[in-house]
């Protein structure tokens, strides 16, 4: 690595778990690091810093207060990072909290300063109104939009969405590729039966799982069927309080945070029943594990890059009903997922092109 490498500022918030780091870690893995050193923002140590420092070992991480909890502490804490580094770029990966992000990099004159939406919202979001009235300062010390959808663009940009340029959620895709003999392998290795029903991501209230497991408590009185929920989060409580509720403790299992490749590749269904989406990447992963998606209408209609998925629009009746439809695997996902520009092994590049476009606009 050149001792003269540009340093960029990535800030990413909570790294614990989720769809931004990983897809930042992604982009981080097989970007060309020769001529930019990443250094990361995030609120606590985590698994993410273990990660980062396997790609490059003298990356920097700073820890800061929850904008959440405390956003002029934030504020002042990341004042002191940017001013005590010569950061020619700084990467806010915080979507609408990109308002006290973007703020300090501005104060410390850093001449590239990013927003990126990851996600988006509506009324019937966590958080709503909070959100809401962050939105139309979150790119205000902004000099670069960039968002993983159209539809994220739109929905925190607004009429500057035609600003943003759109990277893709790219994948490791050689990590989720499935041949049909490895179906019943993972299948027994993880001890599975029946048709199996995967969700992957957050135990939040942005993903719905309630929904999906009262609909699988419905379908499977009608079909063996077991339901693998693979993550973890504040609603873990609720979630495992809603299984027993409905009496399917037998037929359910929680996986802690984990690489989700084995279970895809043993699964029949993955199911998204988000009430709000910027675009979804565990429904690509899942995509190019060659899964059925039944995936909520609030998920943007680009996370369907197969063509086979289905948005389901209603309750627990039309969910159990989409459950108990056939499930057909797909082992010839390669070609479509590199078409749709989310294999990150081709795609990688785009993160530090945009980099090294920006800084020659300033020249």
């Amino acid at each position: 690595m050149r001792d003269d490498r540009i340093n960029v500022l990535q800030i990413v918030g909570n790294a614990r778990i989720g769809g931004v780091a990983a897809c930042l870690l992604n982009y981080y893995r097989h970007s060309d690091l020769s001529g930019f050193r990443f250094d990361f923002v995030t609120y606590a140590p985590s698994s993410f810093d273990e990660e980062v420092w396997k790609t490059d070992p003298h990356a920097r991480i700073y820890y800061i207060s929850p904008f959440q909890r405390n956003f002029i502490k934030g504020i002042f804490d990341l004042e002191k990072v940017c001013a005590d580094n010569d950061y020619k770029i700084v990467h806010s990966h915080l979507t609408t909290l990109s308002a006290f992000a973007l703020t300090p990099a501005a104060h410390s004159a850093v001449p590239i300063r990013i927003c990126h939406a990851h996600s988006a919202f509506d009324r019937y979001s966590d958080h709503y109104l909070f959100k809401k009235m962050l939105r139309p300062f979150a790119c205000d010390k902004a000099t670069h939009l960039m968002a993983c959808s159209r539809y994220a663009a739109e929905n925190l940009f607004g009429k500057r969405a035609g600003e943003a340029y759109i990277l893709p959620n790219a994948i490791e895709g050689s990590r989720f590729y499935s041949e049909e003999k490895q179906y019943a392998e993972y299948r027994r290795e993880l001890g599975l039966e029946g048709k199996v029903v995967l969700f992957v991501g957050r135990f939040e209230y942005q993903k719905d799982i309630p929904l999906l497991v009262r609909a699988f408590a419905t379908a499977s009185k009608k079909q063996e069927m077991t339901l693998v929920l693979v993550g973890d989060g504040k609603e873990r409580h609720t979630i495992i309080e809603e299984i027993s509720s409905c009496g399917i403790a037998g037929k359910v299992k929680i996986i802690p945070p984990c690489d989700p490749a084995p279970w895809y590749k043993a699964a029949d269904i993955f199911c998204l029943p988000s009430r709000y989406e910027g675009l979804g990447m565990v429904a690509i992963e899942a995509q190019a594990a060659g899964l059925k998606c039944l995936l909520s209408v609030n998920v943007p209609k680009e996370a369907d890059i197969t063509g086979k998925c289905k948005f389901i629009d209603g309750g627990v009746e039309q969910w159990a009903a989409a459950l108990l439809e056939p499930a057909a695997h797909s082992y010839d996902t390669r070609q479509c997922i590199e078409k749709a520009h989310y294999e990150i092994t081709q795609e990688a590049h785009r993160l530090t092109d945009f980099y090294e476009n920006a800084l020659r606009e300033l020249r």
